[in-house]
């Protein structure tokens, strides 16, 4: 009876998506899609972003709180972005050294809330670790499909490929085990 209770448990789950509207909208759907059944959302992100979105349903409303996280400034980083939207691409890195400092604010919301899951995406490495400290179970949303995960290859590769010639990306990478002719181009790799 105990096992049947628990599977029926309503959960509030933690969503934590990079900052870039190609993210922000799938996880906004997958958040809308599980307080359709029931669970609590704390939708996270920067002031900015948040009120860029699309506003909760009302039969939602109850379910879905946003949750703001100011972004800290960076060098480099111009005053008041917060979205992959209103920079260059070449500027994008201090964009992610900001999302990087969300670190201490996320753990301490984490850590004064009862969430039982937290969903978040490729960029915060430092998360799941986060999270197991504080007893949260997490898992990540993939926003690319499966074939773009086996050419990028396993979070060890992700994580190595900033100490990586450009050029590597431009051969068919040794662990896809099959005949493939699937790269980038060079322009792609450089301009992407």
């Amino acid at each position: 009876m105990d096992e049947m209770k628990k599977e029926h448990q309503k959960l509030h789950i933690a969503v934590f998506p990079w900052l870039a509207f190609g993210h922000f909208l799938p996880f906004l759907r997958l958040s809308n899609h599980l307080a359709q059944l029931g669970h609590r959302i704390s939708f996270i992100s920067t002031p900015k972003n948040l009120h860029r979105l699309s506003q909760i349903a009302p039969n939602l409303s109850s379910l879905v709180t946003m949750v703001p996280l100011p972004l800290p400034p960076v060098h480099g980083l111009p005053d008041s972005v917060e979205s992959t939207s209103e920079l260059p691409f070449r500027l994008v890195p201090y964009l992610k050294r900001a999302y990087d400092q969300l670190q201490p604010p996320l753990t301490e919301f984490l850590q004064n809330s009862d969430v039982n899951w937290l969903i978040h995406d490729f960029v915060p490495h430092w998360l799941p670790q986060v999270a197991t400290r504080l007893g949260i179970n997490s898992v990540f949303f993939s926003i690319f499909n499966a074939s773009v995960l086996a050419f990028l290859g396993s979070p060890e590769e992700i994580l190595l490929r900033d100490q990586q010639p450009l050029e590597d990306l431009t051969v068919v990478p040794e662990w896809i085990p099959f005949p493939s002719n699937v790269a980038f181009r060079l322009y792609e790799v450089i301009y992407h």
